[in-house]
């Protein structure tokens, strides 16, 4: 039956067509709606994120070697740039790769990125003085990962409209995955067959991964990639409904006029503010438990991985339950809860207290890195999805490459213990 017609049969719940859309040749389409396809998509975008935010989240392990042994000589807060340009890079580079995305060039990213990370990698375990393991490990590894990481959020977010939050969790477990994995590698082979060796073994994790991404990061569409990018205003939850069609080809990407519309600018600012708190434990967790509470660097990445764990958690039950309450609201807590966990951090004197402590931390923090995904898209027209996610994450990532410096330079030393004397601190601000 047609959709505009007004003859209905009494009892029966007649469901609206997906919208068709036509593209600038004529040729119509339908977006894609989740199957095997997707669910492939899903999994591409969980060793995505292993490789890219689950490196990130297993850094502490990183900042802690390089404070004790290979770069003693340099502050806390200046190794902690390595990292901040990794994660920043992720999100800068993500407006290219979010922008390559909506003009269908999807695997065109895909290759140079994965390249990018190992070869970081690679060059990482050659490295031995500050700017070798800057160069490599903070801009190459996350240009790299800025150049897969968009493009490959997009396209789940595409295929599963009705319930994004929670494809987009139970993807995002990949980083939680490898936030375990990386910090227990990294202390079990480093004694073993030292620094260089290990970083090595990582670059051949991450290409199997990538290899196995790259073709699980499909587009099932028969018709050209670019029609994949036909969604109408009426499947956008917070457009103005409209069966105008939307036009494909040849469209110009004006990144100013896609910051239109009041709940996404006061979305970038919440994410801004969230962001600027949320690495510091991230990359702090080791040192602070090695020196101050006085265990073994081992037992120290131990909580690094239990926090990660926990995060596993954080990232899908409160996905699932986004299409119920919504996926702002989800956000909007788990932030404010965030803000006040990094803030008890002051109060800890033990490792009861911390392995409690950073359980609870990794299951907000969980949600909170994930859900902005979620209310980005659905804040988004399906042409330009990929770039204002991109958007988004870049805003933040100015945030995120000078919370941990900030939270470094406010760390001082004290008879061997790292003492806190002050901590990042954030609002988060929606308005709908």
């Amino acid at each position: 039956m047609s959709r505009n017609s007004n003859l209905e049969t009494p009892g029966v719940k007649i469901e609206p067509e997906l919208p068709t859309v036509v593209s600038g040749e004529g040729a119509a389409c339908r977006p894609p709606r989740g199957g095997f396809s997707g669910y492939l998509n899903v999994l591409g975008l969980f060793f995505v994120y292993f490789i890219t935010l689950g490196q990130l989240a297993a850094f502490s392990t990183y900042q802690d070697y390089y404070e004790e042994k290979m770069l003693a000589s340099y502050s806390p807060s200046t190794i902690s740039w390595i990292g901040t340009s990794q994660v920043f890079l992720l999100g800068i580079v993500g407006l290219l790769s979010g922008a390559l995305y909506d003009r269908g060039h999807i695997h065109g990213a895909l290759i140079p990125g994965f390249s990018s990370v190992i070869l970081g990698l690679l060059l990482l375990s050659f490295s031995y003085q500050y700017w070798h393991v800057l160069l490599s490990q903070g801009f190459l590894v996350g240009i790299g990962g800025g150049l897969v990481y968009i493009p490959a959020i997009s396209i789940v977010s595409l295929q599963f409209p009705a319930r994004q939050a929670l494809a987009l969790g139970i993807a995002a477990t990949g980083s939680a995955i490898g936030g375990i994995i990386w910090p227990i590698v990294f202390q079990r082979l480093l004694p073993a067959i030292g620094f260089a060796w290990t970083n090595r073994v990582f670059a051949l994790m991450v290409l199997i991964l990538a290899i196995a991404s790259y073709f699980t990061l499909t587009v099932s569409h028969p018709l050209d990639l670019k029609l994949l990018f036909c969604r109408t205003k009426d499947e956008n939850e917070y457009g103005s409904e409209s069966d105008t069609p939307v036009p494909v080809n040849g469209r110009r990407v004006i990144i100013l006029a896609s910051l239109k519309g009041r709940a996404y600018q006061f979305l970038c600012v919440g994410v801004f503010f969230t962001l600027l708190g949320y690495w510091v434990p991230l990359f702090y967790l080791v040192p602070f438990a090695s020196r101050s509470l006085d265990t073994s660097s081992s037992r120290a990445s131990d909580l690094l991985s239990i926090l990660n764990a926990a995060s596993l958690f954080g990232r899908v039950l409160p996905a699932a339950m986004g299409h119920k309450i919504g996926a702002a609201n989800i956000l909007l807590a788990g932030a404010t809860i965030l803000g006040v966990l990094i803030l008890s951090w002051i109060s800890i004197q033990n490792i009861a207290g911390i392995t409690v402590w950073v359980i609870f931390l990794g299951f907000t923090a969980g949600s909170v890195i994930t859900i902005p995904n979620a209310v980005g898209s659905r804040l988004s027209d399906a042409s330009q999805t990929g770039l204002r996610i991109g958007i988004m994450w870049a805003v933040g990532s100015v945030a995120e490459l000078i919370g941990p410096p900030i939270a470094g330079a406010l760390l001082t030393e004290n008879d061997g213990r790292l003492n806190l004397n002050a901590e990042a601190t954030y609002d988060v601000l929606y308005d709908y």
